[in-house]
């Protein structure tokens, strides 16, 4: 299922890839019955915390009300749930999916009504609505859950106000934090969660979640995006929706041939990334060149050849590396990096720009 603008969502994505150990230590928390009332969820941008974090609490709000109680002459055991898995027939999962359960609520970077933009931060009154939400008993006596996404994204007043939340917490209430950034945090907030660290998933495991969200891609995409996206099938993902594969190949087309460069069709490349219309391609075309940049600098100074994304790109960078030292080459990625930002922060020129960095590159690999 996708949202209004066709991309999936954590909320309603169904398996989480690689972080078994995370999940098993949610579960044993669960089956403890100590569950701890607010948990950081944390790792690189992409790698799937929203989605864990999402899973557990369709979890939670799925259970019967009586589960883990003694049996109905009080001397059976609670049996022990081994699995986060929901039944896609619940009723109370249906809900969730369409964003009617009265038990769950989310603190999310808003849209500020004067500019009709969305915020840098997330603001003290979208944390209040999380202390309006715990103050209100539940329906059904279940849990309630609240999801901060992304708790490094609060503002001073929105992390103060939390943090009286989290002083006091309801009864059989959850409050899960994910964070990219997590020593953007105050310490306080920190000290009063249980950290849950995620890591960045093995290629296979990008795989997998590839294949089970787009069925139709062919191997050779799919072995393209795994490497692009460094661990994060969220990135992996971005990447696929967004043409990213296409623009890497197109890329690589004028990368290869160095030091020589089809300077007509870069114009025109450039030209079509610039128009107003292109901008998240223009944006993730320069973050691929640029990374192209850094895995050729990289492979320079380690000496060890880099994985290839496409097939022979590792012997290819051995070639054109060949034309350069390493410093003239770091130094070309870190200017380029700088005249991106540049670019963006007083409107200059896309064409130009692309165009410039792609001469750039052709004058140093003439030597």
């Amino acid at each position: 299922m996708t949202d209004e603008t066709g991309h999936n969502t954590p909320r309603h994505t169904t398996a989480v890839f690689g972080h078994e150990a995370a999940e098993r230590e949610l579960l044993a928390a669960y089956n403890s019955e100590r569950m701890h009332h607010a948990w950081l969820i944390s790792g690189p941008k992409g790698i799937g915390k929203a989605t864990l974090a999402w899973r557990f609490a369709k979890f939670l709000l799925t259970r019967p009300n009586d589960e883990g109680g003694p049996g109905l002459f009080g001397d059976e055991l609670p049996q022990e749930t081994t699995s986060l898995d929901v039944d896609p027939a619940d009723p109370g999962l249906q809900r969730i999916l369409s964003g009617g359960h009265s038990g769950i609520a989310v603190a999310e970077r808003t849209e500020n009504e004067k500019t009709g933009k969305l915020r840098n931060d997330i603001v003290i009154d979208d944390v209040r609505k999380l202390i309006s939400f715990y103050t209100q008993t539940s329906s059904d006596g279940g849990w309630r859950v609240a999801i901060v996404d992304a708790a490094d994204e609060m503002n001073v007043n929105a992390s103060n106000a939390l943090l009286k939340l989290l002083e006091e917490p309801p009864a059989k209430s959850i409050l899960l934090l994910v964070a990219h950034s997590p020593g953007k945090l105050l310490p306080t907030i920190k000290s009063r969660c249980r950290s849950l660290k995620l890591k960045t998933l093995s290629e296979d495991s990008v795989k997998a979640v590839l294949v089970n969200r787009f069925p139709a891609l062919s191997t050779e995409d799919i072995q393209i995006l795994a490497r692009l996206s460094g661990g994060a099938p969220g990135k992996a993902i971005d990447l696929a929706e967004r043409g990213g594969v296409a623009l890497y190949k197109e890329m690589a087309q004028h990368l290869v041939g160095l030091p020589r460069l089809d300077i007509p069709n870069i114009h025109a490349l450039a030209g079509r990334l610039a128009a107003p219309k292109a901008d998240a391609e223009y944006r993730l075309f320069v973050e691929m060149l640029l990374g192209w940049i850094e895995r050729l600098v990289r492979q320079m100074a380690s000496g060890i050849p880099t994985n290839d994304v496409m097939q022979g790109e590792s012997a290819e960078m051995t070639r054109i590396s060949a034309l350069c030292s390493l410093d003239r080459w770091l130094d070309l990625w870190e200017k380029m990096g700088r005249l991106v930002g540049r670019a963006d922060a007083v409107n200059l020129d896309r064409k130009q720009i692309l165009v410039h960095m792609f001469a750039s590159i052709g004058t140093l690999a003439r030597g």
